[in-house]
């Protein structure tokens, strides 16, 4: 019993100076399309979730991307994946995604009267991690820029 609590404070030290270090559980790309946008036209946007070796994402929280309005430029949207509810007791292995993560797809409607130009439009994704060997979970957030370029 003392050797998996070690064991576990180890996995959390170790856990705790990654965070510190800025090292985060998951990688995160960002693809707009059409790269050049027309104003009063849309616009995709992917967003891909990569897990680090021993990093299992939760379905339950959610994982959440908010992307604000901003005014002159766009609407704001939100997107999300996973489940409502938490699974049962005996069931906790249905809360993770097992063979990654689809990508979170929103639609970027650009406003009409949108100056032309590159833009950074400034969104968060928020989601609930675990690490596989110490049982360790944590809810964690991204602040991710996606580029905008209207013509």
């Amino acid at each position: 019993m003392r050797k998996l609590l070690s064991l576990l404070i180890f996995f959390g030290i170790a856990l705790s100076a990654a965070a510190a270090a800025g090292e985060t559980p998951v990688k995160v790309d960002v693809a707009v399309s059409p790269e050049t946008v027309g104003a009063g036209s849309d616009a995709s946007v992917v967003v891909t979730i990569a897990t680090k070796p021993g990093i299992k994402m939760n379905k339950y929280p959610k994982i959440k991307l908010q992307i604000p309005a901003v005014a002159g430029l766009i609407e704001g949207a939100e997107q999300s994946l996973g489940n409502a509810a938490p699974p049962p007791p005996d069931k906790m292995e249905t809360n993770y995604f097992h063979g990654g993560v689809d990508p979170l797809k929103v639609t970027l409607h650009v406003d009409p009267q949108a100056e032309k130009g590159r833009h950074e439009v400034h969104a968060q994704l928020s989601y609930f991690y675990c690490v596989a060997a110490s049982g360790y979970c944590a809810p964690a957030k991204a602040e991710l820029t996606i580029p905008v370029t209207v013509r």
